[in-house]
C-alpha cells in the first residue's frame, strides 16, 4: 500500500524512495485502524496478522520501521521482533510494540534486549504515535542521503585516485622525455635561473646537472642573448616563440653552436629546447667558402676565356683577316690584266665571296671581342648587339637601356655575355617574333630583364641538369655575387631577370670555426 504526501519536506529527489513499514498485529481491525492513520504519509505499509507471515513478507526487504503488537498467538511481538532482526545485522529494524496491558519492568527489559526503541500502550494515541513514526521516516531518508553522499563520495574518492594516478603518469612520462631527449631541455624562472636542465643540455655544457640547477642564466649566455629574450617577453607574446642561433664558447675557445627555441610559462617563467647544430654551422660555412672557391674560379675561367677569345680575335683579324684583304687585293691586281670576260666574271665572284668572308671574319671577331664595351659601355654594347640580332632573325625589338650606367669592365663583359647566350637560347628554341631587353640600375645593383613570346620554358627545363646555358649564365651572375632568374612569362614565352652589384665583391670570409 503507498500513501502519498510529504510532511518533512524531504527533497523530492530522495521521495522517489518510499520507506518500507511493517504493522503487525492479529487483529484485522487494529490493523486497519493503523493503516487509514498512516495515510497521510508517503510510505509503503506492509501488514501482517502473524509473526510468521509477517517475516515471509519482509524477507529480503529493506524496513525503515516494525510496529509489532506485542501479544498474539503463535510467535508474540518479541519472538518476531528477534527473528526480524537476526538475519540484518548492519541494518537492524527499529520496533515499536504496542501492547493493551500494563507491562513489567521484566517486560520492557525483554522488549529492548529484542530491539525495540519505544512502547506505545493501547488505545493509541494518533499523535503521539505519528510524531514517533515521522522520525523514524527523518532517519530513513536522512539514512538514503548518507548513503548516497558515501556513495558519491567513494566515486569521486576512485576518481581522484585514478587521477592521481594518471597525473603521476603523466608527470613521469613527461620527466622521461625531458630527461631522454636528444636535445637538450631546460626551465628558468622569473628569477632568470635554471630550475630543471636534461641530460642533453648539461653534455652540451660540459657540467653536471646538479652544477647548473639554481644557478644564474647569465652564467651560461652571453648578454644579448638575455637581453634579447627580455624584450621578446616583455611584449607580453605569450602564444609565440622566440628561436635564435646562438654562438657559445666553451673552455679553451672551443666555439659551438645552439638553435634556441624558448616559449613563455604561464608563471613567468620559460621552457627552453636547444639543439646542437655546431656540426650543421660548420658544414654551412664549408659550403660557404666552396661556393666562394667555385665563384672565384668561375670568375677566373671566365677571364681565360676572355682572353683566350681576345687572342682568337686578333688572330682572326690580324691574320686571317689581313691574309684575306691581300688576296683580295693580287685578285683585283690580276683581273686588270686579263681581258678573258668569262675569267673576268669568275675573279669577280671569288672576290665577291672573299668579301663576304672577310664581313664574316670581322663579325666573328666583334662577337669574340666586343671592343665596343670598352669604348661606349655596356649599354651600347648591348644596342649594337640586339639590334644585330634582331636584323639577322627577322625579330621586332624593343630596347629600354640606361645609359652610363658605371660598371667594372669584367661586370660589363660578364653581363654582357649572358645577353649573348640568352639571345642564343631564344634563337634556337624560343620560336619567338618579340624580344624585349630592359637594362636599368636600382638601388646599388644593376639590373637586366630579356623577355620573349615564344614557345616558353617548363620547370623540368629550367631544373634539368642538361640545361647547360642556364646552369652558364646562373654561375655567371652568381660569380660576382648577382641572382639569376628564369621563369615562363605570361601569357606566352619566358622572362629572363639578372640582378648585379654595381661593385660586387665575392664573400670569402675565413670561416670563426
Amino acid at each position: 500500500m503507498y500513501l502519498t504526501s510529504n510532511p518533512l519536506n524531504i527533497s523530492r529527489r530522495y521521495m522517489k524512495i518510499f520507506p518500507n513499514i511493517l504493522i503487525v498485529d492479529d487483529l484485522k481491525e487494529n490493523l486497519l485502524y493503523l493503516e487509514v492513520l498512516l495515510s497521510s504519509m508517503d510510505i509503503n505499509i506492509i501488514s501482517a496478522l502473524s509473526g510468521p507471515e509477517a517475516l515471509r513478507k519482509v524477507d529480503g526487504v529493506d524496513l525503515a520501521l516494525a510496529i509489532i503488537d506485542v501479544r498474539m498467538p503463535l510467535m508474540n511481538g518479541y519472538e518476531l521482533a528477534v527473528k526480524l532482526n537476526e538475519n540484518r545485522k548492519e541494518n537492524q529494524v527499529p520496533l515499536i510494540f504496542l501492547t493493551a496491558n500494563y507491562i513489567s519492568e521484566i517486560d520492557v527489559s525483554k522488549g529492548y534486549n529484542s530491539g525495540a526503541v519505544d512502547y506505545i500502550i493501547k488505545p493509541v494515541d494518533n499523535l503521539i504515535l505519528l510524531s514517533k513514526i515521522r522520525v523514524f521516516i527523518e532517519l530513513f531518508y536522512n539514512k538514503q542521503i548518507i548513503i548516497d553522499s558515501t556513495r558519491k563520495l567513494k566515486s569521486a574518492s576512485e576518481k581522484l585516485v585514478k587521477a592521481n594516478e594518471a597525473l603521476r603518469a603523466s608527470e613521469e612520462k613527461y620527466r622521461s622525455y625531458i630527461r631522454n631527449a636528444p636535445d637538450g631541455v631546460f626551465v628558468v624562472n622569473d628569477e632568470w635561473t635554471f630550475t630543471v636542465v636534461n641530460d642533453a643540455f648539461s653534455k652540451f655544457m660540459g657540467l653536471p646537472k646538479e652544477e647548473i640547477a639554481g644557478q644564474p642564466f647569465s652564467n651560461f649566455f652571453q648578454p644579448p642573448l638575455r637581453d634579447d629574450l627580455l624584450e621578446f617577453f616583455s611584449e607580453d607574446k605569450q602564444e609565440e616563440t622566440f628561436r635564435i642561433d646562438y654562438k657559445h664558447s666553451g673552455d679553451h675557445e672551443d666555439i659551438k653552436w645552439l638553435s634556441i627555441e624558448v616559449v613563455k610559462l604561464p608563471e613567468g617563467s620559460f621552457l627552453g629546447f636547444s639543439k646542437n647544430i655546431t656540426q650543421r654551422v660548420k658544414a654551412e660555412y664549408k659550403l660557404k667558402d666552396s661556393l666562394a672557391q667555385l665563384h672565384s674560379l668561375t670568375q677566373y675561367i671566365e677571364k681565360v676565356r676572355e682572353e683566350e677569345r681576345v687572342s682568337i680575335s686578333r688572330e682572326l683579324h690580324d691574320d686571317i683577316g689581313q691574309a684575306l684583304t691581300a688576296i683580295k687585293i693580287d685578285l683585283s691586281s690580276v683581273r686588270q690584266k686579263i681581258n678573258d670576260q668569262e675569267i673576268n666574271q669568275k675573279l669577280k665572284d671569288v672576290m665577291l665571296h672573299i668579301s663576304e668572308t672577310i664581313k664574316t671574319v670581322q663579325q666573328i671577331t666583334s662577337q669574340l671581342r666586343p671592343q665596343i664595351i670598352d669604348d661606349l659601355g655596356i649599354d651600347a654594347a648591348i644596342e649594337w648587339y640586339a639590334r644585330d640580332f634582331a636584323r639577322r632573325y627577322n625579330t621586332e625589338l624593343e630596347l629600354d637601356i640606361e645609359p652610363g650606367i658605371p660598371l667594372l669592365p669584367d661586370t660589363s663583359k660578364i653581363l654582357y655575355r649572358i645577353m649573348q647566350e640568352s639571345l642564343t637560347n631564344i634563337a634556337r628554341h624560343a620560336s619567338a617574333n618579340r624580344v624585349v631587353i630592359k637594362l636599368f640600375t636600382s638601388g646599388d645593383t644593376v639590373n637586366l630583364q630579356i623577355s620573349d613570346n615564344g614557345s616558353g620554358i617548363s620547370v623540368e627545363q629550367i631544373n634539368s641538369k642538361r640545361s647547360f646555358g642556364i646552369i652558364s649564365m646562373s654561375e655567371r651572375a652568381a660569380s660576382i655575387g648577382g641572382k639569376f632568374d628564369i621563369q615562363p612569362d605570361k601569357p606566352s614565352g619566358t622572362v629572363i631577370k639578372i640582378t648585379i652589384p654595381i661593385n660586387p665583391t665575392l664573400e670569402n670570409e675565413n670561416s670563426d670555426l
